[in-house]
């Protein structure tokens, strides 16, 4: 029997898998990814929550922004889409990993009156990355080599075009503590939706915004997050580093996280139960908040 969950389209084109019923909590995936990412979660959110899990603009199967891949518009557009699905006075938590978390933390200081609590999930947030030191270290290039590289003009499309299953192979291969840190259906699932034309030429375009993103940001947070914000990092990658990162923008009072254990990047694939259990504790936490 299939999962009781539906895919569908809200405002704007942006695609959702939509289960569950409760208190509603919007999740965003990271690059390469699609919603599904989210997918061995949502069994145990759904028990207590409505869940709508989107592919942003230009990732998965969610047209192209318009006005472009700066966050703060991105951000915009899928703020939009969720108030025009939800009832206009209903609040909603907010959960974002990798670039879904690039998306979260505008998204939420834009529209921090409808969000009960926000969530970033190992993401190196636009402008709050600490500065970094020229040649860079070896374990440092290899966690953010894509930076660099996909922010780069033609040359990203030219080398990957036609070699998107090696290049996201070597990619997952490297962020994940285990070599069956990915289910293999999320993984092919990437591999269709990125070898479409294109497709790779959209995710490359958030790091091509990233300077813009950061600005943007830079502004957001003179004035601080009052909401409660969890901040979790895989061991294996940023860590408990979240939790300083968020700070930047976030009241201090409000930030709890940490690391999970075993873990590299893509932490609500690499270990799910345990991020469905800090995540629900979390949510469970800010509802009265």
């Amino acid at each position: 029997m299939s999962p009781p969950w539906r895919a569908t389209r809200l405002l704007h084109g942006v695609r959702a898998i939509v289960g569950g019923q409760g208190p509603p909590v919007v999740l965003l995936p990271g690059w390469p990814q699609t919603a599904e990412a989210w997918g061995d979660i949502f069994e145990p959110l759904s028990k207590h929550y409505q869940f709508l899990a989107l592919d942003p603009p230009g990732l998965g199967e969610s047209p192209a922004p318009v006005k472009g891949y700066d966050t703060a518009n991105v951000s915009k557009i899928m703020a939009e889409a969720i108030h025009d699905t939800l009832r206009e006075d209903k609040r909603y938590h907010l959960i974002g990993h990798d670039v879904g978390g690039w998306i979260a933390y505008p998204w939420a200081a834009q529209f921090r009156s409808k969000l009960k609590s926000l969530s970033i999930l190992d993401a190196s947030v636009p402008g709050f990355l600490p500065p970094l030191q020229f040649p860079l270290s070896n374990q440092t290039n290899l966690r953010l080599w894509q930076f660099s590289f996909n922010a780069l003009p033609e040359l990203p499309e030219i080398l990957a075009r036609g070699r998107e299953r090696e290049l996201l192979t070597w990619f997952f291969n490297l962020k994940t503590v285990h070599a069956d840190g990915l289910r293999k259906d999320h993984f092919e699932r990437y591999i269709q939706a990125y070898s479409r034309p294109g497709a790779m030429s959209r995710g490359f375009e958030y790091y091509r915004a990233y300077g813009t993103s950061a600005e943007q940001n830079l502004e957001f947070a003179k004035t601080p997050l009052d909401i409660p914000v969890l901040a979790l990092g895989g061991a294996g990658s940023v860590g408990s580093g979240m939790i300083d990162l968020v700070k930047n923008f976030a009241t201090e009072s409000k930030v709890t996280g940490g690391a999970i254990e075993d873990c590299g990047h893509f932490i609500p694939e690499e270990q799910p139960s345990a991020v469905a259990q800090r995540i629900l504790e979390f949510l469970q936490a800010s509802e009265g908040a």
